[in-house]
């Protein structure tokens, strides 16, 4: 097992310098902090919490509030976990899954996800008790991390206008958040970018289950004819090509499919889902060093976008 001894014999600094690195960030250099961290996580160097405990009066614990009406098996709570937990414990830190956002002296900060429009005014109100950070956009805040879901959405109908599709529809989701509103509004400037028009008939929108994907198909398809349709998820794009395949539609011979997720499931239709994958891991990483930095009294002064890449299939 590494020590702290073994940390600054990697860095070429002091004992004393990794020290203050790992338990008061705030005072060390950017430059020296980033090598001491990356050494951190190469040799899985974990302090001991409880030591840090009494010296610094505080948990090391990190609150991550999911609200309960996201499924916790949900591919997005899995890894969005996942990849916070590896990235705080490299840190220092352990994590509290909570379904409900109730402030206590049991975690030093939190981490929010999943939240829709309705949920920022409690997360306002944690926020000014505790260091907190947004995983979404919000005009509200600053200290958010999020996939740029607009230019992500963007992208892939850009992507299939280039493959000569000009008849697009969209399936979107039933859901009030601002993902949801940024995914639709990134369909919609690309399609007038490119010097087409979008009639009401061809945009539905659907719960993210694979069975409304099925459904929404359905009903755009007794209303609209197009070539190509864009779904604002995975589950229900994957449920989209289902009822293409039932109706004996060719995917992508006569009918282009898209999702957005990336997530696992694209590589388990056929043909292979065509969408734009969602960098988690990235963003809980992000989520976890801002938090902690919040804790160490340097919050983000601006929300981060990370950008999302479409990752090729065979549904377009």
């Amino acid at each position: 097992m590494a020590t702290i001894k073994d940390i600054a014999k990697m860095t070429g600094c002091s004992v004393m310098t990794v020290s203050r690195a790992l338990n008061n960030p705030e005072i060390v250099k950017k430059e020296t902090l980033d090598k001491i961290r990356a050494a951190v996580d190469a040799t899985g160097y974990v302090q001991n919490r409880v030591a840090r405990s009494l010296i610094k009066g505080c948990t090391f614990n990190i609150c991550v509030y999911i609200p309960s009406t996201l499924d916790a098996t949900e591919s997005f709570v899995a890894q969005t976990i996942s990849s916070i937990g590896e990235r705080l414990g490299n840190l220092g830190y352990s994590l509290s899954l909570r379904r409900k956002l109730v402030i206590d002296d049991n975690f030093d900060g939190i981490i929010a996800a999943g939240l829709n429009i309705e949920d920022e005014d409690e997360f306002e109100k944690a926020s000014a008790v505790k260091p907190a950070v947004l995983y979404g956009n919000s005009e509200r805040f600053t200290n958010w991390v999020d996939v740029n879901n607009y230019r992500g959405i963007y992208k892939m109908t850009e992507y299939i206008i280039k493959k000569g599709h000009t008849k697009i529809a969209y399936i979107g989701m039933d859901y009030h958040a601002h993902y949801v509103a940024q995914r639709k509004q990134g369909f919609l400037d690309a399609i007038t970018s490119y010097g087409l028009e979008v009639s009401p008939q061809y945009i539905v929108t659907a719960d993210n289950t694979e069975q409304a994907g099925f459904d929404a198909c359905g009903r755009l398809l007794a209303q609209a004819s197009p070539t190509a349709i864009v779904c604002a998820t995975d589950l229900i794009a994957v449920g989209c090509i289902h009822a293409l395949q039932r109706r004996d539609i060719k995917v992508p011979l006569q009918m282009a499919v898209s999702g957005f997720d990336g997530f696992g499931i694209e590589n388990t239709v056929f043909p292979k889902l065509t969408t734009i994958k969602q960098p988690l891991y990235d963003v809980g990483v992000r989520l976890a060093d801002a938090v902690v930095d919040s804790i160490n009294g340097k919050p983000q002064k601006h929300g981060i976008y990370i950008e999302p890449e479409i990752k090729p299939g065979e549904s377009v």
